[in-house]
């Protein structure tokens, strides 16, 4: 994940892809995350099922950090900065699409 970044460029993120879909229960922490990010839960579509908001764990207990469930059932998920999708208006029933695997960049 993102552990131990101190920033992350404005339209940078990190996906992560699932090859079966993963229950609502199933969430994200922050142990050793130092900036706040939002997180995106998307259904196999790419159509967003969930944004959270996730703040860093300063605990150096794993155990004392939090975990920010989907809520959702959910295949794929996009962690941000903090704020990225509110600014973007990106929201829940929004379909995000990017580039499948092996694509060149334009």
């Amino acid at each position: 994940g993102l552990m131990g970044r101190r920033d992350l460029a404005e339209d940078a993120g990190m996906v992560f892809e699932y090859q079966e879909q993963r229950p609502a229960r199933y969430g994200f922490w922050m142990y050793k995350t130092l900036i706040p990010l939002d997180i995106a839960f998307l259904d196999e579509r790419g159509v967003v099922v969930s944004i959270r908001h996730m703040l860093p764990c300063t605990s150096s207990r794993t155990s004392d950090c939090p975990i920010y469930p989907a809520g959702k059932p959910f295949r794929n998920a996009v962690e941000m900065n903090a704020g990225y999708f509110e600014t973007h208006r990106i929201d829940e029933g929004d379909r995000l699409i990017w580039p499948s695997e092996g694509a060149c960049p334009p």
